[in-house]
């Protein structure tokens, strides 16, 4: 990345003029339309859908904007910061608090405003619900695993380093758990171990703002690929929505494909579409590419509405028993209050017995456990059960995560399943623009070299 990056200035020039599409208006799409333009190219992006944002996008029901799934943010997401600040995303868009897991009344942990390390050391020293040896464990856990560089053998799972380390069963129920599900949404027993450290070292090892969290109170689709597209506009750009792409034919020297009842050609093409989709758009441009066959992790996401002035004990707040994992008070979050609509969204990452429950069955479940902690909530008024059956790559230590590049010079993959440059990521909203990025930066160098070349001679 850094030698791409130092060839960037020479890029920006050679490629200027230079037609690029972008196919998916998701997270990690976008974030390749935008890292275009700031080389220099021009982008034009197609989405099948109505909205933008992919697999975290805006959802309309019963009067109420609500998301297709529950997202939560990292202060370790610096590449999406990055982009926020790019397209102008205002700080009103999102809450930041410092690092806080609550799982009344058995567990709490919160980072203090120290300077790193010494803010995840008090956090884990502090934390209620744990012995004192379990602090112990947790604080040498982390000092093993930064002396060890946060790198561990590629066939590990969490279940087996946890266990290799002397992890408690409540150490494991009560941080790595709940850590775990929420940043790979795969089980500990599958779960890649080093994709785990990962995460652990940008998010908790890291400066202190890297381990806050970042909690939006608009929609996603307002978040980020809505700004980005009015960026883009602005520099004369274009963003199509409910344009899906077909016939993708690639030769040497363009791409084309047929949307909106037209023909399109462009210099090069960045496909940016979820792992379950990519095959159509590739089918017949790159069979090898489009057979390429991934495991999948789901995320539930239930809806609960109220009428009634009470509010959740906090804005976000886990369980340490039962099947939903997070409830979030959607009111607490938005800078658009109701006082009296109580909107709740329950969250339930990764696949498990739920899997059976109907979405009638789901509801009850999540009502049932919410009064759990507001025994005089009411009957919801409505609720609307998302289930996202492709949220996620299966997270395992032999997960297939295809490159960025291709073996055609001007098609490129982006995607929160790529394969992440110089350290492997999980599917987050960071390792989705994290990988549109490099999309973009190895499709503007390429155009580049190809400009530069000579011509060939017969």
């Amino acid at each position: 990345m850094e030698d791409l990056g130092g060839r960037m200035s020479q890029a920006k020039e050679a490629c200027a003029g230079a037609n690029i599409a972008v196919i998916g208006g998701g997270y990690s799409g976008m974030a390749a339309a935008v890292r275009v333009v700031e080389l220099g190219a021009n982008v034009t992006v197609f989405e099948a859908g109505p909205v933008l944002g992919g697999r975290a996008r805006r959802i309309e029901y019963q009067g109420h904007t609500l998301d297709n799934g529950q997202h939560i943010l990292s202060g370790a997401y610096r590449e999406l910061l990055r982009l926020f600040n790019v397209v102008d995303v205002p700080t009103r868009a999102y809450e930041r608090v410092p690092l806080t897991l609550a799982m009344p009344p058995h567990f709490s942990l919160r980072a203090p405003l120290l300077p790193a390390p010494l803010h995840m050391a008090m956090a884990l020293l502090t934390a209620q619900g744990l012995s004192w040896p379990d602090r112990i464990l947790a604080v040498r856990f982390m000092a093993k695993m930064k002396k060890a560089a946060f790198q561990c053998a590629d066939n590990l799972t969490v279940a087996r380093l946890l266990q290799d380390h002397r992890q408690s069963a409540t150490l494991t129920k009560f941080l790595w758990q709940p850590l775990t599900i929420s940043a790979l949404n795969t089980p500990l027993a599958t779960a890649s171990a080093q994709v785990f450290l990962n995460v652990l070292r940008d998010a908790l090892a890291g400066e202190r703002e890297a381990s806050d969290l970042l909690l939006p109170k608009v929609d996603l689709t307002a978040l980020f690929p809505e700004p980005a597209a009015r960026w883009l506009a602005a520099r004369g750009c274009n963003t199509h929505t409910g344009s899906r792409v077909e016939n993708l034919k690639v030769n040497e020297r363009e791409i084309a494909f047929t949307a909106k009842r037209r023909q399109w050609a462009f210099d090069a093409v960045i496909v940016a579409v979820g792992p379950h989709q990519r095959s159509a758009v590739l089918r017949g441009a790159d069979e090898p590419l489009a057979s390429t066959v991934m495991q999948y992790e789901p995320i539930v996401t239930i809806y609960l509405c109220f009428t009634t002035a009470l509010n959740l004990p906090m804005p976000m707040f886990g369980q340490a028993e039962g099947s939903v994992q997070w409830f979030f008070d959607r009111r607490a979050l938005s800078y658009l209050r109701d006082d009296k609509t109580l909107l709740v969204a329950g969250v339930i990452s990764a696949s498990g017995a739920h899997d059976t429950l109907s979405h009638e069955e789901l509801a009850a479940v999540a009502v049932a456990e919410l009064r759990n902690h507001l025994p005089d909530l009411p009957n919801p008024d409505w609720h609307k059960v998302v289930t996202e059956k492709f949220a996620t790559f299966a997270c395992t230590p032999d997960a297939v995560r295809l490159q960025t590049h291709t073996h055609l010079p001007n098609l490129f993959l982006a995607g929160d399943d790529i394969q992440n440059p110089q350290r492997a990521y999980p599917a987050t909203l960071e390792g989705a623009v994290r990988n549109g990025v490099s999309a973009a930066e190895q499709a503007v160098a390429s155009i580049s070299m190809r400009h530069r070349s000579p011509p060939r001679h017969p």
